[in-house]
């Protein structure tokens, strides 16, 4: 397989995740009082997406955004560490991992330790932004 088409299935099949997020937290959304209100006082749909439904899901996608790179970071350097992933002229942490396994019990732990430990930093790095990202742009944990 190559790199796009890696890229290509892990995005078309994570996506769904989000979608499903996304989809649950509009619906709550628009049955809230203040989106009503909108409707009541003449205004447009548009104008309660793009008000109040949008700024209130932005926290979910941003997180949920975050999340899936880390997930698909980690998916990739399992599918390198079992040889499915990206060919062997390209570099990648899974491959260092496999390819480290090998020489382990002789001696050369860190060949298994950096690139493990890159992969950890990376994946908790993205996680904590997207944690940081939503105590910033959630809408409902602001305080009044």
């Amino acid at each position: 397989p190559t790199k796009g088409l890696l890229i290509l299935v892990i995005a078309a099949l994570s996506w769904l995740i989000t979608a499903r997020l996304v989809r649950g937290d509009t619906l709550s959304l628009r049955t809230r009082e203040y989106v009503e209100a909108v409707r009541l006082a003449g205004g447009s749909g548009w104008r309660a997406v793009s008000r109040h439904i949008i700024p209130n899901a932005i926290g979910t996608i941003v997180v949920s955004g975050t999340f899936q790179v880390a997930d698909a970071i980690l998916l990739l350097a399992s599918l390198d560490f079992l040889g499915l992933g990206i060919p062997p002229p390209a570099a990648s942490w899974g491959q260092m991992l496999s390819s480290g396994v090998d020489y382990v019990y002789d001696g050369y732990w860190w060949l298994i330790i950096l690139p493990g430990v890159a992969i950890v930093l990376v994946v908790l790095g993205f996680n904590f932004l997207g944690d940081g990202l939503r105590d910033a742009l959630e809408v409902r944990l602001r305080e009044p």
